[in-house]
């Protein structure tokens, strides 16, 4: 009950337009992003009952708080990398203080949170907002292992066996419409409890010349997964007309 308040608290499609200037899906994500199309659990698919959790409403969010026996909110803290932008934070923090819940954002530098992150030194949050917890784009068992119980970036620290049970699930069977939907089950549980705040994904753009060709925004500014590479360079090309008459 406290998570969902703490999620209800959010005017989401509010920070979309707002604070991103329309350059962000005003939708809520789970594990998997919604760019990945078919794979996951979209907010377009959401049951209208799932999408109520997810909708800005402050009076349900303080009557969970109640129930919860919270009456009067509690305080809390987040440690954040002090390089990033606490704007974001900053609205967050307004948003939860509207509902009682006091949250205190500790910043450091980025190796102490590095470092605090790997040791699980938190003892409240942990700021996901620049390397996202949510929405991600990954293979469908990474995603799988992401909220595994002692997995090493299981940062909310989730531990759940029906979550768990998802991964050997997966890796049993040899059909991709059944490894479509251990990954959509799983992106619904992970909804459903809430394990994180869910805010927007923001747009990212990409910028190339016209003589680029084969590049299609396979990886942009962050390249994760680096083994990839070497395969994707290997099929990018340049045209040398496009650029000798651009020269013009």
């Amino acid at each position: 009950r406290v998570r969902k308040a703490m999620q209800m608290a959010i005017d989401l499609p509010a920070i979309a337009g707002n604070y991103y200037g329309g350059s962000a899906d005003p939708h809520p994500q789970t594990l998997t992003s919604s760019d990945m199309m078919e794979w996951g659990f979209p907010y377009a698919k959401w049951p209208q009952d799932l999408k109520d959790e997810y909708a800005y409403n402050p009076a349900e969010a303080k009557k969970l708080l109640t129930d919860a026996g919270y009456p009067d909110g509690f305080k809390t803290n987040i440690v954040a990398d002090a390089a990033e932008p606490l704007e974001l934070l900053q609205i967050v923090k307004s948003y939860l203080a509207a509902i009682g819940i006091d949250m205190e954002i500790r910043t450091m530098d980025s190796a102490a949170l590095a470092t605090c992150q790997t040791n699980r030194e938190y003892d409240q949050m942990v700021d996901g907002t620049s390397g996202g917890t949510l929405g991600m784009v990954n293979e469908p068992l990474y995603h799988l292992q992401r909220f595994q119980t002692g997995f090493k970036v299981n940062f909310p620290m989730v531990n759940d066996p029906v979550f768990d049970a998802f991964l050997p699930k997966a890796i049993a069977t040899r059909n991709i419409d059944e490894l479509k939907q251990v990954l959509r089950d799983a992106n619904e549980r992970v909804a459903r409890q809430h394990y994180a705040i869910s805010l927007v994904q923001p747009r990212l753009f990409g910028v190339t010349q016209p003589w680029l060709k084969g590049y299609s925004g396979q990886f942009g500014a962050q390249v994760n997964h680096n083994q990839l590479l070497s395969f994707y360079l290997a099929r990018f090309w340049i045209d040398q007309n496009v650029k000798k008459s651009m020269r013009k």
